[in-house]
């Protein structure tokens, strides 16, 4: 007489824990990026007096700069709320024992970060010319 043991599938469950939480720190890095991104107007205009008057001249960079930071901002929630949709629906697999891997998140994210720093590498070039 064999008993059916259920298996044990908390590896699993903290797994997808642990992925989902590798989500948030990557998101919460990308927050500070764009704020970073969107303040760096604050640090040229505080030492133009210092470097030149050029400086003076960089507003069309300042809102440009802060639309930047805006969009990583909010490209970074939108990664949050797509890794918690793909938590919530790993976990549901995983209870039901059909899990399927979904790789959409990691090419979305890439995509997007690929994106941002392009425009990043754009608004610098032309910054400095």
């Amino acid at each position: 007489m064999t008993e059916d043991k259920p298996k044990d599938k908390s590896q699993q469950y903290l797994a997808n824990q642990r992925t989902f939480l590798a989500w948030i720190r990557t998101c919460i890095v990308l927050i500070g990026l764009g704020f970073l991104i969107s303040k760096f107007n604050i640090f040229l205009r505080e030492f133009s007096p210092v470097a030149n008057d050029s400086l003076n001249e960089a507003s069309a960079f300042d809102i440009t700069s802060s639309y930047l930071g805006i969009g990583i901002i909010a490209f970074s929630m939108g990664i949050l709320i797509y890794a918690m949709k793909n938590y919530f629906v790993g976990f549901n697999e995983i209870a039901s024992g059909a899990y399927k891997p979904n790789n959409s998140i990691v090419f979305f994210s890439a995509i997007g970060v690929i994106i941002f720093s392009a425009a990043i590498i754009m608004y610098l070039v032309i910054s400095i010319s």
